[in-house]
């Protein structure tokens, strides 16, 4: 590996030290990188003081075969930046590692057999009593947690940042269900279990998101789009009927509207509302979102979703006030002030559509998880 550092207004008696340091971090990284060291990889860094104050700034390029990793770190301590720098490249080096072996098209196949096998194992003595005890406290809360999951997959995969054959929501299910078996006991006493079981969910639900995007960095592009395109016409009896079949007969009931029936105007205007939130919603920062679906639609308590997401219940009512702004301000963009103005932060958001969890699922989840 060819090795360049340079030093910018560091004083005599540091540099000599601080050399010591970045040789040995040198040396390391040279035995993570093994069989790709050759005479193609390069590493060149520098490292600078600010001139007027305590503060260090470090850079590093690793030049591997068909990709370059960039680190940048500043603190007031020059032996901390180093670390730290040469800490995140490592870090970088083992991901682009994992990708160069497709590390990621057997890691996931293995990880959810090795979740079925957890759940179908037998239980240790005296554990069989405890799972089934266990499986009656979340039992209530299961249909709101699929709920909640569903939609929250469902989100991603509009945004593009999940794909559907990547994680179904039974996957993640089954995951809060044993993560939360093995965390009970560390469970927050002051925290309901629903909020608790939801911010789980979150949790494995953003470790797929990261997954996903380190996926989709190692995808090939140098293939080639078939010069054939691919022929969806239909045949010609089916183009036929479709432009040339006779309409119906009007009959005396399509004249007659239907009480029963929503005013298709009301109808039409209540659906752009909600696509335009929806929309809006995608906008939003994800812990904006949050805030507002737990406490405003899934009528969580303030005191839970503050916890779940790291706030104070102050700070969270802070973030709830910008996002109703936010989301305000982006609908008038949108709509008509009159569908706005008049409409409270609830009626906006709606009440979620409440799915139960299938019975099958559920009677799954007894079978492996309760042994019952």
């Amino acid at each position: 590996m060819k090795f360049r550092f340079s030093y910018k207004k560091i004083d005599k008696a540091e540099k000599k030290a601080l050399q010591e340091l970045v040789q040995e971090q040198q040396r390391n990284l040279q035995e993570m990188l093994g069989s790709l060291d050759s005479e193609a990889v390069g590493l060149e860094g520098r490292l600078e003081k600010h001139p007027r104050k305590t503060l260090y700034r470090a850079r590093l390029k690793l030049h591997l075969p068909g990709r370059t990793l960039a680190a940048l770190e500043e603190s007031d301590s020059a032996g901390t930046t180093l670390h730290a720098v040469f800490a995140e490249l490592r870090r970088q080096l083992e991901r682009q590692k994992h990708l160069m072996k497709n590390d990621h098209l057997w890691k996931r196949p293995r990880r959810r057999a090795e979740l079925r096998n957890r759940l179908k194992e037998a239980p240790p003595d005296g554990a069989e009593t405890q799972r089934r005890e266990y499986l009656q406290l979340i039992d209530p809360h299961l249909s709101a947690l699929y709920h909640f999951i569903r939609h929250e997959l469902a989100y991603h995969q509009a945004l593009e940042e999940l794909l559907p054959s990547e994680i179904s929501t039974e996957e993640v299910l089954d995951a809060v269900v044993v993560r939360a078996y093995e965390r009970f006991p560390e469970r927050p006493t002051h925290l309901e279990l629903l909020p608790w079981l939801t911010g789980l969910a979150l949790e494995v639900i953003g470790e797929e998101l990261e997954r996903h995007r380190i996926r989709e960095r190692s995808v090939a592009t140098e293939e080639w789009a078939p010069e054939t395109p691919m022929d969806v016409t239909d045949d010609y009896d089916t183009e036929y009927y479709e432009y040339h079949e006779p309409e119906e007969v009007i009959r005396l009931e399509d004249l007659i509207p239907d009480p029963t029936v929503p005013d298709p105007a009301d109808a039409e205007s209540h659906y752009q509302v909600d696509l335009a939130v929806q929309r809006v919603l995608a906008r939003m920062p994800r812990r904006w979102r949050h805030a507002l679906v737990l406490v405003d639609v899934q009528e969580m308590s303030r005191e839970n979703v503050a916890h779940l997401l790291g706030y104070t219940v102050e700070r969270l009512d802070e973030v709830r006030r910008c996002a109703e702004a936010f989301m305000r301000e982006s609908l008038l963009q949108r709509l008509l002030p009159a569908d706005i103005e008049k409409r409270t932060l609830q009626e906006l958001l709606g009440s979620p559509l409440e799915e139960n969890l299938p019975e099958d699922l559920q009677e799954q989840l007894r079978e492996k998880f309760a042994a019952l």
